[in-house]
């Protein structure tokens, strides 16, 4: 995280502690679970159920992760993670970054997850598993949509928060036959104003999964702005689970069928 080069010299690794979901998913996916010494709140998979947890994952205890002995951490590249890399320091105990932007990134760290625990053909066996079926799915949208609609991709709405062009949300898209509202923006995360939203009249709004079916849509039509776009109105709201929504991981693939199946829903299909 500090621009510096982390060198591991016992591969591969044994003990992992990971703040990431998409890295713990990865693991799993590798055949690797048993390398994970710890989990998140956020990591629900049966398989880890027996891990203790170290929270949410953005601010653990160092002498909590210390005490777990890792021969490494994974960490988002954010500022915590440099906090967690400093602290950790006494204890020699190495910090990997990952950044996660776009579809490049999420299959860089599969690369990158291989080599760490000694799986690299079975990463990429599994990239070229994902790539098929991601390219599956678009060809699939593309036929029974062939009209790219624009989204708009809320990530927060006070103040309203987006992904730009570049990002694995913008390609999780276009992967469903459907266009990013924002596409032409090139900061990854950005604020928008509602101006900006209410100008492109996005025909979908794409969020996570309330509790409930349509919960997300009667928040929208009960917030000044939001209540006044084409898409509220008209009930075309995206919602896919949570956990499809936040992660560039094995999930990808998942994530671009429940778009499509949520545009085939809307549209009476």
């Amino acid at each position: 995280p500090s621009g510096k080069a982390v060198v591991l010299t016992n591969l591969p690794v044994r003990r992992i502690v990971s703040t990431m979901q998409s890295a713990n998913e990865w693991l799993l996916t590798l055949g690797a679970a048993d390398r994970l010494v710890a989990r998140t709140d956020f990591d629900r998979q049966p398989e880890y159920a027996h891990l203790p947890s170290i929270g949410g994952g953005l601010d653990p205890s160092p002498e909590a992760v210390a005490a777990l002995r890792p021969d490494v951490v994974i960490g988002w590249q954010i500022r915590a993670s440099v906090d967690l890399q400093e602290a950790l320091k006494p204890f020699k105990i190495p910090v990997l970054s990952f950044e996660t932007t776009d579809t490049a990134d999420a299959f860089r760290q599969l690369a990158r997850m291989g080599v760490l625990v000694g799986r690299q053909a079975q990463a990429d066996s599994v990239a070229r598993t994902l790539r098929g079926e991601l390219a599956t799915i678009h060809a699939d949208a593309c036929r029974e949509f062939p009209t790219p609609e624009t989204v708009f991709i809320v990530l927060w709405t006070e103040p309203p928060q987006t992904a730009g062009g570049g990002t694995w949300m913008s390609t999780l898209l276009d992967i469903a036959c459907l266009r990013n509202a924002f596409e032409d923006e090139r900061i990854p995360w950005p604020t928008i104003g509602m101006e900006s939203i209410t100008a492109r009249q996005p025909r979908y709004i794409l969020t996570s999964r309330g509790d409930s079916v349509g919960k997300r849509l009667a928040e929208f039509r009960a917030k000044p702005g939001w209540r006044d776009l084409d898409a509220i109105k008209a009930g075309r709201v995206i919602e896919i689970p949570g956990d499809l929504f936040a992660r560039a991981g094995p999930t990808l693939p998942a994530a671009a069928r429940a778009i499509v199946a949520e545009r085939r829903r809307l549209a009476g299909r």
